[in-house]
């Protein structure tokens, strides 16, 4: 009850905080008028594109098991799990594990695993370009100090991703030799489905994967970019390649639906030396969501009853 309950409670508590934010620094929100119809559309494109890039992971992670998808599809199973993450948090993963189950005959326990793989991919491309550009930025720009902890936890998750995706077979050795980690029924699935792995085609995978979350982070960062150009305020680039790093990284501690509270954290603590105001912040993160949201609701909604028909059938 407590797991169900709590990632709501802090949710309302977070969305009590704003209101009560607003209603006392009203003033600090005066760049809402700068809001027009071109930014509009052009945050809503950015994050239709993001969903389509989503979509497409989905697809190829669909293909790998051999079965058939069309983007369209893909499309729409990915808007429904949006859907269900805002409501029920990790609903969706549920979702997409029952759909290509019931549909597509991929085994729950297959997908899952692959997910998880996907994950760690999403991790190095992140954390790898993030450092890249930072380093850089922090170079040539001298007047803004980045902290020494970010770059940190970008090396930590860096080198635990490459290590999960380069020596996988050196882990699964080591899981073998350790009985009672290797009588785990996940860990058994998890060494079958990575044995059974066809390397020339798991790398064609692999790197296509890469390129699709390289695509992501160009998107994340020009809604940032977009969003920031509201404020007229100097360090534009540095500050948005630190928010779509931070947007990111924030769903490792996913404890709200759609990591509510959480990114407005991460972004705040990594540019506490920027120019910028909280009420800024809320602003950047909650655009993101609230235009996605505005896609996948529409498109959710149509698939869950497109899905309902199908289970009745």
């Amino acid at each position: 009850m407590v797991k169900k309950f709590l990632p709501f409670v802090v949710l309302f508590i977070f969305i009590f905080l704003v209101i009560y934010f607003y209603r006392e620094n009203k003033s600090d929100f005066n760049f809402l008028y700068n809001l027009n119809l071109n930014f509009i559309l052009i945050t809503l494109f950015l994050c239709l594109c993001y969903l389509i890039t989503e979509s497409l992971i989905f697809r190829n992670i669909t293909i790998f098991f051999n079965a058939k998808i069309n983007i369209f599809e893909s499309f729409l199973v990915i808007c429904t799990t949006y859907l269900c993450n805002t409501f029920i948090q990790f609903s969706g993963l549920g979702y997409r594990a029952y759909y290509l189950k019931k549909f597509k005959e991929v085994g729950i326990s297959n997908f899952i695993i692959k997910s998880i793989f996907i994950i760690f991919v999403e991790f190095m491309v992140f954390s790898s370009l993030s450092l890249i550009l930072l380093f850089v930025f922090d170079k040539i720009n001298s007047e803004i100090q980045i902290y020494i902890i970010i770059y940190f936890i970008l090396i930590l998750i860096l080198s635990f991703s490459i290590v999960m995706l380069f020596f996988n077979e050196n882990i699964i050795k080591f899981l073998t030799k350790i009985t009672f980690i290797y009588e785990l029924s996940l860990v058994k699935k998890s060494i079958g489905l990575i044995n059974s792995f066809d390397k020339k085609r798991f790398d064609l995978f692999f790197k296509k994967y890469v390129f699709l979350f390289l695509i992501q982070f160009i998107i994340l960062f020009l809604i940032f970019l977009n969003s920031y150009s509201l404020f007229d305020k100097d360090n534009s680039i540095l500050f948005s390649i630190i928010s779509t790093m931070s947007t990111d990284l924030s769903f490792i501690f996913t404890l709200t639906p759609y990591a509510v509270g959480i990114s407005e954290t991460f972004i705040f603590f990594s540019s506490n030396n920027f120019d910028i105001q909280i009420s800024e912040i809320l602003f950047l993160t909650n655009i993101f969501r609230l235009s996605m949201f505005g896609i996948y609701f529409i498109f959710g909604l149509i698939n869950l009853f497109i899905f309902s028909r199908k289970i009745i059938k």
